[in-house]
């Protein structure tokens, strides 16, 4: 008789089809009378004997090792239980690692006040990178943060923003620098290497920052603002390091040799935080926001500036164009969680413990304020570091950048999940 699933050959009293592991027992089939023939092989969940080149039992329909015809069956019962372990201490490493992170962004949430654990699908998220916009859309996305143009705390969403016009300015971005390296590479003008270097230490900063801006649901800030802390704060944040690096001292190694200590990566990571939250919280201030989603743009803004005017410096110092360019691509993509994502997060916590009042020294001390700081610092220190992850420094780099973004993403739950709780505030208000 005929498997009516797969139509192999099978056996009148077999259950399950031994190549396709259909339940047999559900189909009416005709019979066929046929002699079983003895077998060296064995189902290791029945033991009913099997053909060595059968994929699932006929008898169980346990699903079989394939490519076993040539093991005995005594290898074979002793492999199958092995392989079986294996199978589960990999799905429970999975589930160990998927509770892990759980657990560990439903804490660093709990600080942020968001118990809820992180659930982000990228792919809905980017969803609208990949579409055909109309002009219109993308000019509606920078008319925000004017009385006419922010939406009223009842019609916020609170469900995760689609930002798709970052997409675009990088793209814009990426094609000027093309031309003016074209300039400045085949056509030998040196006058258009200024603006290569400007515009390959601005594309990934700025394009960070309008991704923030997008995904800013109140869109209470308008673009003037975060143009006015992207180059102010940007340049006043370089200023407050500068001074800041007056206080502290490096070690020979560094002053000598050129060789970072994890002692040099500290103060470095240290210095730069504090001289970038120091603006940070002057905006946070001057804007009087206590929104989250507003720190987390706020602080982009300052550190893509610092990031932008700092990476300028270091390709101007590139010995020739070889040099200049290759500055640029590894500045480039390392921006994306360098300066802009490190000081998003310490805009974010300063929002978090200033509440409705002005960031004052008092809240420097709020354990959720430190956590947050010192997360970045710490980011900050191992990137300037030697240390490597299997020998390789952009294989740490990429980690980090990812662990920053994660606390990136708990932020921005946060943020959207004060919307709800903003609104819930405005109803009881409105009712009584």
């Amino acid at each position: 008789m005929k498997c009516s699933m797969c139509g192999g050959e099978v056996g009148s009293n077999d259950r399950f089809c031994q190549h396709c592991g259909h339940d047999l027992t559900t189909t009416q089939v005709s019979h066929e009378a046929q002699t079983p023939t003895k077998n060296e092989f064995s189902c290791p969940n029945c033991h009913e004997s099997v053909d060595s080149n059968d994929k699932f039992c006929i008898n169980c329909g346990y699903h079989l090792m394939e490519g076993t015809s040539s093991v005995t069956n005594e290898t074979y019962n002793h492999s199958q239980p092995q392989i079986e372990k294996e199978i589960a201490n990999e799905t429970n490493i999975t589930q160990e690692a998927k509770n892990l992170f759980n657990s560990t962004t439903k804490s660093i949430g709990r600080l942020a006040g968001n118990d809820e654990v992180l659930k982000l699908d990228l792919k809905d998220m980017f969803s609208e990178v990949f579409k055909s916009h109309a002009k219109h859309e993308s000019d509606d996305v920078f008319i925000a943060g004017t009385r006419s143009t922010t939406p009223h705390i009842t019609e916020v969403s609170e469900e995760w923003g689609r930002p798709w016009v970052f997409s675009r300015v990088f793209l814009a971005l990426f094609i000027t620098f093309i031309g003016l390296w074209f300039l400045v590479n085949s056509f030998g003008n040196i006058k258009a290497l200024p603006g290569m270097i400007f515009i390959g230490a601005l594309m990934v900063p700025i394009s960070g920052v309008i991704f923030f801006f997008e995904s800013n649901a109140f869109r209470n800030i308008s673009f003037f603002e975060v143009l006015k802390m992207f180059f102010v704060g940007g340049v006043f944040s370089l200023i407050s390091t500068l001074v800041l690096y007056n206080f502290v001292s490096f070690s020979e190694e560094l002053q000598d040799f050129g060789i970072m200590t994890i002692r040099d990566a500290f103060l470095i990571g240290l210095v730069e935080e504090i001289g970038k939250a120091v603006i940070v919280i002057l905006f946070i201030n001057y804007l009087k926001t206590n929104k989250i989603l507003n720190g987390l743009l706020i602080g982009a803004s300052v550190g893509a500036g610092f990031a932008v005017f700092e990476t300028a410096g270091y390709i101007s110092d590139g010995t020739d164009l070889d040099v200049m360019s290759s500055i640029i691509i590894l500045r480039g993509w390392s921006a994306l969680g360098g300066h802009l994502v490190w000081a998003a997060i310490v805009g974010a916590a300063a929002v978090i413990v200033k509440d409705e009042r002005h960031f004052t020294w008092g809240n420097i001390l709020d354990k959720r304020f430190l956590f947050f700081f010192f997360t970045s610092v710490v980011l900050h220190c191992i990137w300037d570091t030697d240390i490597t992850i299997l020998g390789n420094m952009y294989l740490k780099t990429v980690i980090l950048i990812i662990i920053a973004w994660i606390f990136v993403f708990v932020l921005m739950k946060s943020g959207l999940t004060q919307v709800n709780k903003l609104q819930n505030e405005y109803k009881e208000l409105e009712a009584r």
